[in-house]
C-alpha cells in the first residue's frame, strides 16, 4: 500500500471514493457533484489531496486546504477530510495518510495542521492525539451557516 499525491488524472476514481465519504456523513450519493467539487479544487489549486492505494484501488484519502494566520503571518493547513473505505480500516491506512499530510505541511513550512471532528469519534481522537495533535481547550468554534 502506498500514499501519493492525487492528480487530475485520478479524479474519476477519487470522486467515487469521495462520494462514499460524503454518504458516510449522511448525504445522498451524487458522483457528478463529487467529481465537480474535486475538479474545482484541483483547477483552482485550493486543495492538496493524498490517496492511499492498494493494487491500483484507492482505499482512502486525506484532503488539506490552505489557511492563513494573521497573528503569526504564516500559513497552515486545514485537514478537512480523511476517509478510509470500511474494508481497509484498522490496518494503518489513516495513520499513513495523516503522516503524509504532516510531512507535506512541514515541507511547505506551515505553522500547523488544524482539524475538527465529531465529539463522539473517540477512535479518531485517539489516533490524532497519538500523532501529536493537541485538543484545543482555549478556543470555541462558531459557525454562521449561509445555506
Amino acid at each position: 500500500m502506498i500514499v501519493r499525491r492525487a492528480t487530475l488524472e485520478d479524479l474519476h476514481q477519487l470522486a467515487v471514493l469521495f462520494d462514499e465519504y460524503r454518504q458516510f456523513y449522511g448525504t445522498s450519493s451524487n458522483i457528478k457533484e463529487s467529481f465537480n467539487f474535486l475538479k474545482q479544487r484541483f483547477e483552482n489549486k485550493e486543495s492538496v489531496i493524498f490517496v492511499h492505494v492498494k493494487d491500483d484501488t484507492f482505499t482512502g484519502f486525506v484532503a488539506l486546504y490552505l489557511g492563513f494566520s494573521s497573528i503569526s503571518c504564516s500559513t497552515y493547513y486545514i485537514l478537512d477530510d480523511v476517509y478510509v473505505t470500511p474494508v481497509y480500516r484498522r490496518q494503518g491506512s489513516a495513520r499513513q495518510l495523516i503522516d503524509t499530510a504532516i510531512l507535506f505541511a512541514r515541507h511547505e513550512d506551515a505553522l500547523r495542521i488544524s482539524l475538527e471532528t465529531h465529539r463522539n469519534n473517540y477512535q479518531s481522537h485517539q489516533l490524532y492525539e497519538q500523532m501529536g495533535f493537541v485538543k484545543d481547550e482555549e478556543f470555541q468554534t462558531y459557525h454562521c451557516f449561509l445555506k
